[in-house]
């Protein structure tokens, strides 16, 4: 029998791949006994490491199995037959959320109702104790009925019970960078306002077309969660309504404690169409406004999590300062651990955020327009000459000298790790050569064509990476470096 046509449980025959899951391949199949489509996700258990992968496999099918509830995927069964393990589901004609951003920003009315409705289905989640830790548009489906359907709990953290044993080791960054919460992305314990944060990017994609932060590589993504300012959607989608905004922006709060309490606020605010009240958030002036932020009123405590979801009794502002420590002894612990150069932080020689996502900085600062001159030494007769009274232009670096100096490291250390037998001689002549044809656009100053071959580079690279040809402890290595050839790069362009 082919692959296309293998039986499980001698009743649910897989008939074509139609995509992959957090963990193993997703089939269109049918139910032989009740004559019905189906969808069966699979895990070939010889491929999983240690228990703990099935373990997390079958958790997942109790899980999806125990919530009942229409913004859920149905579980139908669950087993394991030789090697494999499987969990037949509901078939959704789909599309998924993913499908419907690649064709552009889905309308705001849109928007709000699948808002409404994830955020309902998370907190019957959540108050089973349940954190997604997944939320992404590839995991959110329409189905039948025209509402969408939360699917692939396979990264599900159970709340903590006693005796429990965490399945998802502390340490182990599991997820989308693109989604992914700050904290999340440091590896430790995270709880449903996780899952709140993969929220608000998600409605920030469905408004913009494109998430709220993209950098040329899972890395430099996930820095951008925990670094860069929180964009407003108003710039990309200016008609989004004032209080649809405020909640986004709310839901991407850097710090736990500032995101609402829980994901049943969020879905009432949705559906009385303003912000979460009590929000401990900025509230955002509208696109272009130049009216300075102001803080919302705080009188009124923010409603309690789920009891499954633990909430820290602590006041905010020391929350706050705490999370913030947090954050940075772990960027400190992953820069000595060698994952991290730096300069992707921000410190020491990088300009600040990737440009193409945060505000183009203006020429002079405030601080530089509002600075007074040095006092001048007391004298009875006043020199005339210019130079005295008018500060000497600060000499720039060249911007096509940092793009040539920024693309130098990554094929110096390219070359490093082929001779180091880390990366395959094909892989990093396909690297170098992408190298070498920026650097002939460089010289022949074709701007577009630097950033069309920087384009391709990044391409190229992320494709081995997903691919399996570049090891996580080589990417680990070129990220940051390619980082600063993006940087540099947009610099270049202007």
């Amino acid at each position: 029998m082919s692959s296309a046509q293998r039986r499980l449980a001698g009743r649910y025959v897989l008939e074509e791949p139609i995509g992959q899951g957090g963990m193993g391949e997703v089939w269109r199949g049918t139910d032989t006994v009740l004559g019905r489509e189906v969808a069966v996700k699979t895990i070939d258990l010889r491929r999983v490491p240690d228990e703990t992968g099935t373990a997390r496999f079958e958790r997942e099918a109790r899980a999806t199995a125990g919530l009942s509830h229409p913004g859920v995927v149905t579980v139908h069964d669950s087993g394991v037959e030789g090697d494999t393990a499987y969990i037949v589901m509901e078939l959704l004609p789909g599309p998924s959320l993913a499908d419907r951003i690649a064709k552009g920003p889905v309308p705001v009315e849109e928007v709000i109702e699948v808002g409404q409705q994830v955020a309902s289905a998370l907190d019957a989640a959540h108050a089973r104790g349940l954190v997604h830790r997944d939320i992404k548009p590839a995991n959110i489906a329409y189905a039948g009925d025209g509402r969408v359907r939360v699917l692939d709990f396979g990264i599900t953290q159970l709340g903590e019970t006693p005796g429990s044993q965490a399945l998802t080791a502390t340490h182990t960054v599991m997820g989308t960078a693109e989604y992914l919460a700050p904290e999340q992305a440091m590896g430790g314990r995270v709880d449903g306002r996780a899952d709140l944060y993969a929220l608000g990017c998600v409605l920030y994609a469905l408004l913009a077309g494109r998430p709220p932060f993209r950098g040329p590589t899972p890395v430099a993504t996930m820095l951008m969660h925990g670094q860069d300012p929180v964009p407003d959607v108003r710039g990309l989608r200016p008609e989004t309504p004032d209080w649809l905004a405020d909640l986004v922006h709310g839901l991407l709060a850097k710090d736990p404690a500032d995101r609402p309490a829980g994901a049943a606020s969020v879905a009432e605010a949705l559906a009385a169409r303003e912000s979460v009240g009590g929000m401990a958030t900025a509230v955002l002036p509208a696109a272009g406004a130049a009216a300075a932020t102001q803080r919302l009123d705080t009188a009124s405590a923010p409603a309690p999590l789920p009891a499954a979801l633990p909430v820290d009794p602590d006041p905010r502002d020391e929350r706050r300062d705490r999370s913030a420590l947090t954050w940075l002894l772990g960027l400190v612990a992953l820069a000595a651990l060698g994952l991290l150069a730096w300069q992707v932080f921000g410190v020491g020689d990088d300009p600040g955020p990737t440009a193409s996502d945060s505000p183009t900085p203006t020429a002079s600062s405030p601080a530089a327009e509002t600075s007074e001159p040095p006092p001048t030494t007391a004298s009875p007769t006043p020199t005339p000459t210019p130079s005295t009274t008018e500060p000497s232009p600060t000499p720039t670096a060249n911007p096509a000298d940092a793009v040539a100096a920024s693309l130098s490291t990554f094929s110096d250390e390219v070359d490093s790790l082929q001779r180091d037998g880390v990366i395959d001689n094909d892989i990093a002549k396909t690297l170098d050569d992408r190298v070498r044809d920026i650097q002939q656009a460089l010289r022949d100053d074709e701007v577009e064509k630097v950033v069309d071959e920087r384009d391709k580079l990044v391409e190229e690279y992320g494709k081995a990476v997903d691919e399996g040809d570049i090891s996580t402890d080589a990417a680990q290595r070129l990220d940051p470096l390619l980082a600063d050839v993006t940087d540099s790069v947009d610099a270049y362009a202007g």
